[in-house]
């Protein structure tokens, strides 16, 4: 049985990709039937919306074998300004789509974990080339932390943990990288402070963990991690099973403001080709809802 995310995926043209199958064909297909309906046909050529042709079916989550997905950078002229980090660096966001469903991805938040960079750079023309613009609008942060991204320190000029000075309940004031006071620092401001302009369905975060990888949740999001890992074969893990995350984004959006909050955490050094071939669908899945 197809879980019900990838159906509603499947209605927009993106058919899935599962690592250990021979990505045969990639084709660009859609069949618009009736206005106001999009249905995708396997052997149409018109449109925009993502069909992937796989070959007969090996193991799901196998050791990779297939062939890359074509690699799409969509230009950066329309990010906009949202923030200004310790030493001067522009925090960046851009908003594709128009629909009334409002996600937020975030690209980076400790500087030491560049994983996600490529993910960010994909995300957006892959949206649009699986025809969701009327369904999402979906709001990219590029780099929560500009600054610990060009020093490669987790932290950000100040040294203070950015993913740990979040005005959530369980703040610890007491431990020095976390900073004294929630939002002290002007990245994670910048992110409170577009949480709150966006108002946002899901909130989506990309880490990167050292030896293992999995999808990490906090708040009303165990669905949709689940869903999440039934497409790209993370394991599930709620925060409060394996760390301790005082003042983090996700105690804050996640448990005490009920926004569904998803951390990808990949493995730290991992391929960022095989990675974004691998996550792919399962982001659209998460995104369109």
């Amino acid at each position: 049985m197809v879980p019900a995310g990838q159906q509603r995926l499947r209605g927009f043209g993106v058919h899935e990709y599962i690592p250990g199958r021979h990505l045969s064909v990639l084709k660009i297909a859609v069949s618009t039937l009736t206005a106001g309906t999009l249905i995708v046909g396997c052997g149409s050529t018109a449109g925009s919306a993502i069909q992937a042709t796989t070959s007969q079916a090996a193991a799901p989550y196998a050791a990779e074998t297939a062939a890359p997905s074509r690699t799409i950078v969509v230009g950066r002229s329309d990010w906009e300004q949202v923030g200004t980090s310790v030493q001067g660096r522009p925090i960046r966001a851009r908003t594709v789509g128009h629909g009334p469903r409002a996600v937020l991805f975030i690209g980076g938040i400790h500087g030491d974990e560049t994983e996600g960079e490529f993910t960010t750079d994909q995300l957006p023309a892959a949206f649009e080339a699986a025809g969701l613009a009327d369904r999402v609008a979906l709001t990219i942060l590029e780099d929560a932390n500009p600054d610990g991204r060009a020093a490669g320190t987790r932290g950000n000029a100040n040294g203070i943990d950015v993913n740990r000075n979040f005005p959530a309940t369980n703040f610890d004031g007491t431990d020095p990288a976390n900073g004294k006071t929630p939002l002290s620092q002007p990245e994670s401001r910048a992110v409170a402070e577009t949480i709150d302009r966006i108002e946002p369905s899901v909130v989506i975060a990309f880490h990167a963990w050292a030896g293992d990888q999995f999808i990490n949740f906090d708040g009303p999001a165990r669905s949709l991690a689940e869903q999440f890992s039934s497409t790209s074969g993370f394991q599930v893990k709620a925060s409060s099973e394996f760390a301790p995350t005082p003042g983090s984004l996700g105690s804050y959006a996640g448990r005490d403001r009920g926004i569904p909050v998803l951390s990808i955490e990949v493995l730290k050094g991992a391929d960022p080709q095989v990675t974004w071939d691998r996550l792919r669908f399962a982001l659209l899945q998460v995104i369109v809802g």
